[in-house]
């Protein structure tokens, strides 16, 4: 005698029928779930990497909060006297009030700030003063020194010869220490005492001179803290015209101590004090951007006194504002790319479930007939299977929020957990919904599929014109400032225009299969005509099919543009950065360097350029202080000639007046004609938005190098230096040669570099591992969806074949009405993919903010990559048809006894 079966066994039983359907539903509620979880947490991740990686790109004397004044401030100690322990002797009581007032300025920053940020730094120096000898030797430059008071001296430097400066006290001679490099470049001994003479930088009847005592190196040379002083720091600068001769200026270090008597000696305004706040770009991924870029804009709005009177007032600037904001536009863009790449897998896990709902209905509806036979309501059996639905979509669902909770660090709200829960109540719903009265009649559910209710063709009606009121309002908006965060329109258009194309072309599916039928019905033979037949009866799962298909093509495609566009906008920004294959910049170059340079094995030319000074021009309208711009004209146009929006070239040196190449900013306000400035007339030949590899203001004006004394009165002397490379050129091979010719301290930058570091950012990463991650997991539910559409379809089928086999059908012609069932539903979907793949990157283009990522001032066109193209589409394809491959052999049908002994029709 066998036993009767448990309650555990006959609720694993029951939930186990089917099986693979049970399973789709709980592997599709578990990744839904963990997605909707995990992606805005890690979005935040991103966002936050974004920024910091960011911030740690520019260099120290940009990212950290620096202020500057020309007032000296109230000498005393501080009132906390923590603030300078680690300071020289002598310093705290003349520069510690400063200190006391920077951390009391730094108490105000806001939390996201303040955890960024260190206490202040800061050191205070004189205008350069020129330091005379009694003999100068024929060969030695003119020196100027820069007086300077550092309080971290002694720390921050190693002597290497002679003595520390004592406090000065007002009489005798000041002592200093050079850099022992500056030292041997003004040819200045140890023990030399010159004289400091200044028409306008020392007081009147008031004699100075300087003794140097001793000669220091840095202790760490690549301090960010050297970066904050000026470049006479550790060396010293030397200019030289060929006219006259050469003048060297170096930073003469002086006793804090005795800095309020020499402060007492100079002019007024001839003493710069400078402070920073160290930013750390580490600790940005800890902040949220947001609130910091608040922070930030906080503190660099107004100045701030750092005396009793308020007199003495210093305004901090930090470029890590404007970082921050191209950061957080970046990140939004990415954002709001990734969501419209994320909007139709999900769309597509959500019909998946409801076709495994669907199958397993069909699977139980014997059970369902019989218990509805016997009584139980259709509203109790909706209950039953609502609560299996909790049973095998809510675990799953928790188990995927717990692991994308654990998998992601940053929170992200509560709105992706109540998504999650969301998705796993989806399962209960569907399978509640799917029962329907005419299921429980015990009608054939293939012949019962194509009746189509008024309420669903007005449903889809309502989808497509929600999806044209969405792509129009897009439309007509226009894009909006990245800034803004992501825009739920953004997704939520995408997504309607995702929906209402997949529904128009399940509509227009059956259009041709309804041809076929009647070419078919005119031709001999039973595949074609059945085929088509049940084609068109099983509608309803072929559309989940059609959409799963669609979407996989469709993001492909998608991927393939932004891909594309992206990475040109990344080449664009690199060449608007380093504007030529090379771009050297350090101190003045000489002519002779520059045709040094150009000599270098591998260089094809190379163009000297100088931010040279501000004049005043006046045209047609109003007047504006402009940036006059010298380069060898000839030779910049020739090196950033395959470069997008080089410069064009195009002035005639020596004319009267002056050519010129006025920026488009300065032409809309003071014509594109004849202009005048303050020592010339110019010409404008043409205008251009910028100067690729030049960092000025929007108002500017491009001169030749012969023509810049004329503008300016000064002497062309460039800082940059653009160079073009010959094909296959070894780029570390050039640069060394240009280091052995320049010889001291320069930056050099390779547009390959430059292109790969903002490739590697973290957003553009992010961008590309989720669009490929998109791609893939559309394609893997393409796969289910045709697993589930032959499981859907197999009793129907099933039957179908079992009675043409009967009646002589052969194994051969089964398989070809199996093939029926499948391959239109992917050549459907390839070809409403494609549209929709190649409309969804337009819809982008209209609505994200692609700017953050070129850098340019204008919405980047789309850009084609033909070989990622074409291997995404046909890696799709390939994937696509495996499907329907397996879609087939998956179908095969049932032994036809099985069949006929359990059909009654």
């Amino acid at each position: 005698m066998s036993r009767s079966p448990g309650l555990v066994s006959l609720t694993r039983r029951r939930f186990a029928t089917p099986r693979s359907a049970a399973l789709v539903i709980v592997a599709l509620a578990a990744l839904a779930a963990f997605l909707v979880t995990a992606a805005p947490r890690a979005l935040v991740g991103v966002i936050r990497d974004e920024v910091a990686y960011q911030i740690g790109e520019v260099p120290p004397s940009g990212r950290d909060l620096t202020g500057s004044m020309l007032v000296p401030p109230d000498f005393g100690p501080a009132a906390d006297a923590a603030l300078t322990a680690e300071w020289d002797a002598g310093a705290p009581d003349v520069l510690g009030d400063l200190a006391q007032r920077l951390a009391d300025y730094r108490e105000g920053f806001e939390p996201a700030l303040a955890a960024l940020t260190e206490p202040a730094q800061l050191y205070t120096r004189s205008e350069a003063l020129a330091a005379v000898p009694e003999v100068l030797s024929p060969v030695a430059p003119n020196g100027n020194v820069q007086l300077l008071a550092d309080p971290v001296l002694q720390s921050a430097t190693v002597l290497t010869e002679g003595e520390w400066p004592a406090a000065w006290d007002g009489s005798s001679a000041i002592p200093i220490v050079l850099a022992a490099t500056g030292a041997e470049r003004m040819d200045w001994p140890v023990g030399q005492e010159r004289e400091l003479q200044s028409q306008f930088g020392i007081q009147q009847g008031v004699e100075l001179s300087v003794v140097l005592v001793g000669l220091i190196e840095a202790a760490d040379p690549d301090a960010d803290r050297w970066q904050h002083l000026p470049p006479t720091a550790l060396t010293a600068t030397i200019f030289d015209d060929g006219n006259r001769r050469p003048e060297a200026t170096g930073a003469a270090y002086v006793d804090v101590a005795g800095w309020p008597a020499i402060d007492a000696s100079l002019r007024r305004g001839q003493i710069e004090t400078t402070a920073w706040y160290t930013v750390d770009s580490v600790a940005a991924t800890q902040e949220d951007p947001a609130t910091l870029y608040t922070a930030m804009r906080r503190a660099t709005a107004e100045s701030v006194p750092m005396d009793a009177g308020g007199t003495a007032r210093m305004r901090f600037s930090s470029t890590v504002v404007d970082v921050l904001q191209t950061s957080l536009a970046r990140s939004n863009s990415a954002s709001a790319i990734l969501a419209v790449a994320a909007v139709g897998p999900l769309a597509v896990s959500v019909a998946l479930v409801v076709l495994a709902s669907v199958l397993m209905i069909r699977r139980r509806r014997a059970d369902l007939v019989l218990m509805s036979a016997r009584g139980a309501p259709l509203v109790r059996l909706r209950r039953l299977l609502a609560g299996e639905g909790l049973a095998v979509g809510l675990p799953p669902a928790v188990v995927g929020i717990v692991v994308g909770v654990l998998l992601t660090t940053f929170d992200a709200g509560p709105l992706p957990f109540l998504t999650a829960i969301l998705v796993g109540l989806t399962p209960a719903a569907s399978l509640a919904l799917s029962l329907r009265p005419s299921t429980l009649t015990g009608g054939r559910a293939d012949l019962d599929a194509p009746v189509r209710r008024r309420g669903r063709s007005i449903l889809e009606g309502v989808v497509v014109l929600l999806a044209v009121m969405a792509v129009g309002l897009l439309i007509v908006r226009g894009i909006g400032p990245a800034t803004a965060g992501v825009d739920p329109l953004v997704i939520a258009a995408p997504l309607l225009a995702t929906v209402a194309l997949a529904l128009i072309v399940v509509r227009l599916h059956p259009v041709p299969l309804a041809a076929a039928l009647r070419a078919m019905a005119r031709r001999p033979g039973v595949v074609g005509l059945v085929g088509a037949a049940r084609n068109l009866r099983e509608a309803a799962a072929g559309s989940t099919a059609v959409l799963a298909m669609l979407v996989a093509v469709a993001i492909a495609v998608f991927s393939s543009l932004v891909l594309a566009t992206v990475d040109q906008g990344a080449a664009t920004a690199a060449q608007r950065q380093v504007g030529a294959d090379m771009q050297v910049s350090g101190p003045f170059f000489t002519p002779d360097q520059l045709d040094a340079i150009r000599e270098v094995p591998g260089v094809a030319d190379a163009a000297g350029v100088l931010v040279g000074d501000r004049v005043t021009t006046a045209g047609e309208g109003e007047r504006v202080t402009t940036v006059v711009l010298a380069a060898e004209s000839d030779r910049l146009a020739v090196v950033q000639r395959a470069l997008d929006g080089g410069f064009p070239g195009g002035i005639a040196p020596g004319t009267d007046p002056v050519d010129t190449v006025a920026s488009a900013s300065l032409a809309s306000q003071v014509g594109a004609g004849l202009i005048e400035s303050d020592r010339a007339a110019l010409s404008v030949v043409d205008t251009v938005p910028r100067v690729l590899g030049v960092s000025t203001s929007a108002d500017f004006t491009v001169v030749d190098a012969q023509d810049y004394r004329a503008v300016t009165g000064i002497g062309f002397f460039p800082r940059i230096v653009l160079i073009a490379l010959d094909d296959g050129a070894d780029a570390a091979s050039v640069a060394a040669g240009i280091d052995v010719i320049i010889g001291s301290a320069h930056a050099t930058q390779l547009l390959e570099d430059r292109t790969a570091e903002i490739q590697a950012s973290p957003a553009i990463t992010a961008l590309r591992i989720a669009l490929f991650a998109a791609l893939s997991l559309a394609v893997a539910l393409s796969v289910v969806a045709m697993l589930l559409v032959a499981g859907v379809s197999r009793d129907a089928r099933s039957r179908t074949i079992a009675l043409l086999r009967t009646m002589g059908l052969s194994r051969r012609q089964g398989r070809g009405i199996v093939a029926w069932e499948f391959v239109p539903l992917g050549v459907t979907a390839l070809v409403g993919g494609v549209l929709l793949g190649a409309v969804l990157p337009l819809l982008v283009l209209v609505a994200v903010d692609l700017r953050p990522f070129t850098g340019g001032a204008s919405q980047p066109a789309l850009s084609v990559d033909p070989i990622l193209t074409g291997a995404l589409i046909a890696s799709v394809v390939v994937a696509l048809a495996l499907a329907v491959v397996g879609g087939v052999l998956s179908a095969r049908t049932t032994s036809i006894p099985a069949v006929l002994r359990t059909e009654e029709d």
